[in-house]
């Protein structure tokens, strides 16, 4: 099978050119050189519909939990200027995120970070070895809370692994500060990070509690609490294993995961 070169872009007039092309094509991210270097070429999206995070912000109000408050991303070219500006700050603060190339009203030329994400990586790995990468991204997360950053979209999915340079971050087209005070933000990193790996740790969830233990020991106290409270609410969750086989799809079981992770770290 012939895998297409992705376009050579060399100045704005090229972006604007390929963005159009993008458009028209009913797409909104892809791969292009830009003067020879990989990137990623992104353009607006629609704002989602509201009622969607209404029904979870209710979720989280019922819980008590204002870290799960949901944060409804702004479609247009204010998400990408929420994007660029959460890219700016966590790149003055030391975190790997992908290089702003260029910024235009509807369309950001972002560098690439690598191919391999975190969660491929520890699904593929020896059972043995998905501690080590697990605290990978625990560290990451841990390096942004110390220089009072957040990520907001803190899935395994979303960092991104380069031998060369190491662990990396993408996707921040939301703002949680919009909707609640740091800590809370910071507490809501944990939460999908541990969602989106608990799955892969099935047969040995005490050493994942110890590790993620002695990653919150590294947390401000008002973080630490704030994620043992919402392990805590959330613990039920580990009844979905009671669900027929049929019905234990990808999403299913990643949240009986959690569930059970949760019931684990709040018990012992």
């Amino acid at each position: 099978m012939t895998v297409a070169t992705p376009p050579h872009l060399e100045d704005r007039a090229a972006v604007t050119n390929e963005v159009a092309r993008l458009r028209a094509a009913g797409g909104h991210i892809a791969p292009v050189l830009w003067q020879g270097r990989p990137a990623w070429l992104k353009l607006t999206l629609p704002q989602p519909p509201a009622w969607r995070y209404q029904l979870l912000a209710g979720m989280a109000r019922l819980l008590g939990q204002p870290a799960m408050q949901p944060v409804r991303p702004h479609g247009g070219g204010h998400g990408l200027r929420i994007e660029a500006a959460r890219i700016r700050a966590l790149g003055a603060a030391g975190l790997r995120v992908p290089e702003l190339f260029e910024v235009g009203a509807d369309w950001l030329l972002l560098s690439d970070l690598g191919c391999v994400t975190l969660e491929q990586q520890i699904r593929h790995a020896a059972p043995a070895e998905r501690l080590a990468l697990w605290q990978r991204g625990a560290d990451y997360i841990l390096q942004a809370h110390r220089a009072s950053q957040y990520l907001s979209q803190a899935f395994s999915r979303n960092f991104v692994w380069a031998p060369d340079t190491g662990l990396g971050a993408i996707d921040f087209e939301d703002d949680a500060l919009a909707v609640m005070a740091l800590a809370d933000a910071q507490v809501r990193d944990w939460l999908p990070y541990l969602f989106s790996t608990a799955v892969y740790f099935a047969e040995c969830l005490p050493q994942l509690c110890a590790a993620l233990d002695a990653a919150l020991a590294n947390e401000r106290p008002a973080v630490r609490a704030g994620v043992l409270r919402a392990l805590r609410r959330t613990a039920w969750l580990r009844h979905l294993r009671r669900l027929p086989s049929r019905l234990m799809r990808r999403d299913v079981a990643q949240t009986r995961w959690f569930g059970e992770l949760a019931r684990h770290c709040t018990t012992h």
